[in-house]
């Protein structure tokens, strides 16, 4: 983390209402540079929750801020647009959509601003997008597995609605990726496990298997987890130095 760079400001929030509340989102974490600011929650009206997007992870750029949440009852799309603080794009990440609620006659409602993205990493990680809300309840009933926020596999559709789009990894991050990824299969496939979890495992595969076997093929590099993604980074003496 670069010397002065700091978390992303927390959102504000304001309640007007009977059984209503309003939260803020959380700043992003900063890297070498800013997290992303989390998105504003603002509540007019009664039985409403809304909740502010996540500030998005820094990077070589800081993150994107949160989408912001606003509802109320008696007005109209118009006053909702306006009212909306507008989520610029960064160089790295894309601001998180905001989100309104305009009624007068709904029973109850829940808003929430989409999360920032992060930004692009130095050692060559695009940024991963944004994510959407989506409760345990509504995840178990389309039955989508919770991958949090994990890059998709190579070369795979990434099936989780809402989801921003991730940024473009360098040539040579995709290449030690793909090196990453065969030893995993290697490794689930001697343990007898389901291949198709090797990619999103960050807990079954050692990391010092890991770089033991990158070292042994001579590669001079060494892999860690950082924030559930895999991190590269040069060493002149192999991984082996690492252990």
């Amino acid at each position: 983390m670069t010397i002065g760079s700091v978390g992303g400001r927390g959102g504000d929030a304001h309640v007007d209402g009977e059984n209503s509340s309003a939260e803020g989102g959380k700043g992003g974490d900063a890297a070498e540079e800013n997290g992303g600011r989390g998105g504003d929650a603002c509540v007019e009206g009664d039985n409403i929750r809304a909740i502010g997007g996540l500030g998005g992870r820094g990077g070589i750029t800081p993150g994107a801020p949160g989408g912001d949440a606003y509802a109320a009852r008696n007005a109209t799309e118009f006053e909702c647009l306006l009212t909306i603080r507008g989520q610029e794009d960064t160089k790295e990440g894309g601001g998180g959509g905001s989100g309104y609620v305009a009624a007068d006659s709904v029973l109850e409602a829940l808003i929430v601003g989409g999360q920032g993205g992060e930004a692009g990493q130095r050692d060559g990680r695009g940024g991963r997008g944004g994510r959407v809300f989506i409760s345990p309840e509504l995840r178990e009933f389309l039955g989508l597995p919770d991958r949090g926020n994990k890059k998709w596999p190579y070369f795979e559709p990434v099936t989780e609605p809402g989801r921003g789009g991730d940024g473009e990894d360098t040539p040579q991050y995709k290449a030690r990726r793909i090196i990453v990824e065969q030893l995993k299969r290697r490794y689930f496939r001697n343990k007898n496990l389901d291949l198709a979890e090797a990619w999103w495992d960050r807990t079954v595969v050692p990391m010092g298997w890991l770089n033991e076997q990158l070292c042994h093929e001579g590669h001079r590099w060494q892999a860690s987890i950082v924030d559930d993604e895999y991190e590269f980074v040069d060493h002149p003496n192999g991984a082996s130095a690492a252990l």
